[in-house]
């Protein structure tokens, strides 16, 4: 399973979760704060295949070095006990080059106001492992596609989300 895969797969599934909250605040204000407590946790570099925040938590997919992801999640301020690792595969990022502002979401959700946001997620996919800024919005039918966004939340362009 691809990392990027594993990654869609846990939105998915965080998407499931979060159905029926009121909130559409994604918790980007917390991703600095999840990113310290993983770094402290683990004593290992800062360096990720994907960080996501939802209305709900963030899930951070920690690059162990050795082929495979462990995935933390950030839930009510603090590291949940359970961790799960996969294989993946992609490029990582050092958490030190993320840069987004807290609202980087804002002009999507003026844009697309009958939608939900369902995360805002940071990887390094883009063509020379760049990384890229996204939000995913949920159209009122259903239907997921992410919205890329520079780190002040202008809106690049989009790709449509397929299932697993």
């Amino acid at each position: 399973m691809t990392r990027r895969r594993a990654g869609l797969i846990g939105l998915c599934l965080v998407g499931l979760a979060s159905c029926g909250g009121e909130s559409t605040s994604l918790r980007v204000d917390e991703i600095d704060d999840a990113v310290r407590a993983v770094v402290e946790v683990t004593g290992k570099d800062a360096k990720f295949f994907e960080i996501n925040a939802t209305p709900k938590l963030i899930n951070l997919f920690l690059d162990d070095g050795n082929g495979s992801a462990i995935n933390f999640v950030w839930d009510g301020g603090e590291l949940r006990d359970e961790t799960e690792v996969a294989p993946a595969d992609g490029v990582s990022f050092d958490a030190s080059s993320m840069s987004f502002t807290s609202d980087v979401y804002a002009l999507v959700e003026k844009e697309l106001p009958d939608s939900l946001l369902r995360a805002f997620t940071i990887t390094a996919d883009g063509p020379n492992g760049e990384i890229l800024n996204r939000v995913v919005v949920q159209s009122e039918r259903g239907g997921q596609f992410s919205v890329l966004v520079d780190p002040a939340g202008k809106i690049l362009g989009s790709d449509p989300l397929t299932g697993p």
